[in-house]
């Protein structure tokens, strides 16, 4: 077994993964200790507005909005200023772009503001996202899991073969009392979804072909039929710790010169053993704020700056028209 992540050249699995699939690459971030300058070189706060034509309110996602504290990443949406039609919301997205078949997981804490929609998803375009969103209006704590492009009923309802919810039913806690951890893996054919671990969902339909990026949220824009709201006070949400074991679609093909099996990562953590057969945590692993790791070398070096901004500021376009 491994006794470094870097020694990890035949991949990466999942172990609580339901297909114990092997991926390329590890990622993790923990929020709550992650240095300022890491954080911009990993993510982008949003600022732009979205517009949809059935809201009342447009979304505008500002980096005023976005915060790193000992909590976690904090994500607040903010009620419509005086004389506004624009609601403060929050998002941060991936720099990177060639998150593809894998296995992500974030933990959130949610708020207990009515108003707003919390989302974790992975976004290449309007017709290539995988999402888990919770509305914050509903009386009944729910996650809601889809994938772009959706189905519609005649009726205009979401059809299950593209929409999937999962409420929470312990009546012991409420469902904002805790962190929870949300989760999908993505395959070709199917994406699991899963709530703490616990995979009841999936989804065949539609599945996305191509990479993206990832990105958190929380949102409202007034929509009668939705978001609700917007929040009449400060609705915050903390994300602690983001991770997955996923294709990178720069990455080369699987070395396994060092390792004849894939290192297995469990709750974002990977696990050495030692030569005397005693376990213990990989240095690299667990006592760090992020983990970068791909066990199939790089193809290339990042795109240029210019070319990044270029890219950046077409997907932006395409995300104001959702």
């Amino acid at each position: 077994m491994a006794s470094k992540v870097r020694d990890c050249d035949c991949g990466f699995t999942d172990s609580s993964d339901p297909t114990e699939s092997v991926f390329s690459s590890f990622f993790a971030v923990n929020f709550s200790s992650i240095a300022d300058k890491r954080f911009t070189e990993l993510f982008i706060p949003a600022s732009y507005e979205v517009v949809q034509g059935d809201s009342p309110y447009t979304r505008d996602f500002s980096p005023d909005q976005v915060q790193l504290s000992s909590t976690g990443l904090e994500l607040t949406v903010s009620p419509l200023p005086s004389g506004s039609k624009a609601v403060p919301c929050a998002q941060i997205i991936s720099r990177s772009k060639s998150y593809f078949y894998g296995s992500y997981h974030a933990r959130f804490r949610v708020g207990t503001v009515p108003g707003t929609v919390t989302a974790f998803y992975n976004y290449k375009s309007d017709t290539s996202e995988v999402d888990i969103e919770y509305v914050s209006a509903w009386e009944e704590a729910t996650l809601l899991y889809t994938v772009k492009p959706q189905l519609y009923s005649p009726t205009n309802n979401p059809l299950n073969s593209t929409y999937q919810r999962e409420s929470w039913n312990d009546t012991r806690t409420s469902f904002d009392e805790d962190i929870h951890e949300w989760s999908f893996v993505w395959l070709p054919d199917i994406v699991h979804y899963g709530l703490d671990n616990n995979y009841s969902r999936s989804i065949t339909t539609n599945v996305p072909k191509a990479p993206g990026r990832l990105a958190l949220s929380q949102w409202s824009d007034g929509n009668s039929n939705y978001s609700l709201g917007p929040p009449t006070k400060d609705s915050t949400v903390a994300v602690t710790f983001l991770w997955a074991v996923y294709n990178d679609t720069n990455a080369k093909p699987l070395a396994c010169k060092k390792m004849s099996e894939a290192c297995t990562i469990t709750n974002g953590v990977f696990k050495s053993t030692t030569a005397s057969g005693n376990n213990g945590n990989n240095d690299d692993s667990g006592s760090t704020s992020v983990i970068l790791e791909n066990s199939a070398h790089l193809a290339g070096p990042a795109a240029a700056g210019w070319l990044f901004t270029l890219l950046f500021f077409v997907w932006f376009n395409w995300r104001r028209c959702l």
